[in-house]
């Protein structure tokens, strides 16, 4: 059983771990002045499913980002088919286990352009409606690990008081990403246990040029908002969109509350990651504030039916620009609706 004295150490750490990272433990050590930093940081990775996801500021990356809730005819469609329909643009893709004909996808890409696709599925029956929106405000929240029981390894209830959204300092002013920089944080979203010396090897330049991009570009130009900790595998995603400003901090209350977003028509979302047993608690809690707000609250099981979730699409980031490419997406829709039909159409001659 962790000592109270060893809890505010490990607080402490998981402070400065949300806003530099771990690629380089002896920083996290130096920032923060605790000796054995690395060391409790190499304990939470031996003792939990230590994870640690970075926050992309995905407008210093020359990107916009886009929320699209799908309304679909068909509950079997694979949320990876949709993630390869969209060349890989998805940061999530959502089906509600309530109602799985409700997907939420959130999309990155610098236009529109790819509301033909939507069109086109829309137009041959794939999908019955869809809105789409751009995000005009992202919070990040990091985790609060202040009553969180290590020894059961789970939250033991809400805060008491709201928190407040953490971002790095946008000091790109004119600077602009190059591939290392995008791969270094599409690297680290994709497999979050990584250290700097796995992703300078995956990207095969040396730890030295990986550090330099890391403290002196993705952390010192802000190309990140700051970083999530998870220290165990979650049974379940809440998205819960909501209309009033004081809804989102009673909802920042939920110690696993991580990301928070405002959209074009001014609709709120929130994103919640946690553990089953948590699951009705935060749904009685979310329940409470219906009475001073219209709230939604979509369910999402950690599975692959359920699902999905993918880093930056930095693989479509080549000489300094981003290259999406629109016809892709449409003829992989073709196939798309070409392999519904044949499936249907299998059904129905049973």
């Amino acid at each position: 059983m962790l000592i109270e004295k060893e809890h505010l150490k490990l607080s402490e750490v998981f402070y400065y771990l949300q806003r530099f990272g771990d690629l380089n433990p002896r920083v996290i050590g130096a920032i923060s002045r605790i000796k054995d930093a690395d060391k409790l940081i190499q304990w939470l990775r031996e003792n939990f499913q230590y994870r640690l996801a970075p926050i992309p500021r995905y407008e210093a990356l020359g990107l916009k980002k886009y929320y699209v809730t799908i309304y679909s005819n068909y509950a079997d469609i694979s949320l990876y088919n949709i993630y390869e329909l969209f060349d890989g643009m998805t940061s999530f893709i959502l089906r509600d286990v309530i109602n799985p004909l409700v997907l939420n996808l959130s999309i990155y890409y610098n236009s529109t352009d790819f509301d033909r696709v939507l069109d086109y599925l829309q137009d041959e029956g794939i999908i019955y409606h869809y809105d789409l929106h751009k995000v005009e405000e992202e919070k990040f929240y990091p985790i609060d690990y202040s009553n969180f029981n290590f020894e059961r390894r789970e939250f033991t209830g809400l805060l008491t008081s709201p928190r407040e959204p953490f971002e790095l300092p946008d000091l790109a002013e004119g600077f602009f990403p190059d591939e290392v920089d995008m791969k270094i944080i599409g690297k680290k979203q994709a497999k979050t246990v990584s250290s700097l010396k796995d992703i300078s090897t995956m990207l095969g330049i040396s730890f030295k040029d990986a550090l330099y991009h890391t403290q002196a570009h993705v952390i010192g130009k802000g190309l990140i908002k700051g970083y999530s900790v998870y220290l165990y595998k979650p049974d379940f995603r809440l998205e819960i969109s909501f209309s009033e400003k004081e809804t989102l901090e009673e909802l920042s209350r939920i110690p696993s509350m991580y990301l928070a977003y405002k959209l074009d028509d001014k609709t709120y979302y929130a994103h919640v990651f946690d553990n089953s047993s948590r699951l009705l608690d935060y749904l009685d809690f979310i329940s409470s504030l219906k009475s001073k707000d219209t709230i939604e609250v979509y369910i999402h099981p950690f599975n692959e039916k359920y699902l999905f979730t993918a880093s930056i699409p930095y693989e479509h980031f080549e000489n300094g620009r981003w290259n999406f490419n629109t016809e892709i997406m449409m003829f992989r829709a073709e196939k798309l609706v070409k392999k519904i039909e044949e499936k249907d159409g299998g059904r129905q001659g049973e």
